[in-house]
């Protein structure tokens, strides 16, 4: 450090102190938290409404409440509907004839 310097940062020290503030030791205590009654709050609120759902809420059904799988009559399958031919893609002057 420069020899020339160094009486001006003692001085520039000295001058702080004076202006700087005592320790106290409260500043060692945490600091308590303000947004406790908000918080409160919030779980209250999050609290009765998760109530209200439980109360609300219907169980789900049981396997022994849906209609049977593979109970139904036997029979062909998509016997119900019409058969249509691969031609109805195809233009009515295009279709052809095989013998």
């Amino acid at each position: 450090m420069n020899d020339d310097l160094k009486p001006l940062f003692e001085r520039q020290r000295e001058l702080e102190c004076d202006s700087a503030p005592r320790w106290n030791p409260r500043w060692l205590e945490a600091p308590r938290p303000q947004h406790a009654p908000v918080m409160r709050w919030a779980l209250a609120a999050l609290a009765v409404t998760f109530g209200t759902f439980w109360l609300l809420h219907e169980p789900a059904p049981s396997v022994a409440d849906f209609p049977p799988l593979l109970d139904s009559p036997s029979g062909e399958l998509f016997a119900d509907l019409t058969p249509i031919s691969s031609d109805f893609l195809l233009p009515t002057h295009l279709t052809i004839q095989i013998p």
